[in-house]
């Protein structure tokens, strides 16, 4: 099975991670059961962060079989994050 998943970099320090952070939980409710979503905070896996070239908060990285597909940087819109996880899972297939 093909699986899609969402990395979510975040960090105490950032008021954009706050703002995002309800965004992530509404995507989450919509794509329950098809769509694996990691919240990663930044001080507590720093090796994670290191790994993926994280530089600012939130990035929020798209992954399909564990291959990158789409990174956004900063707050983004809900409807960005949705367009993006639904070519993800067509694109997965």
């Amino acid at each position: 099975m093909r699986r899609v998943t969402i990395k979510n970099f975040w960090s105490y320090d950032s008021d954009e991670c706050n703002i995002q952070i309800p965004i992530i939980k509404d995507l989450e409710e919509i794509f329950k059961g098809r769509v694996v979503f990691e919240n990663i905070n930044a001080e507590e896996n720093k090796e994670e962060v290191e790994r993926y070239g994280i530089k600012e908060f939130p990035t929020i990285i798209v992954e399909c079989n564990g291959r990158e597909k789409e990174r956004f940087i900063g707050l983004t819109q809900e409807l960005f994050l949705k367009k993006a996880i639904e070519r993800a899972l067509s694109e997965c297939q």
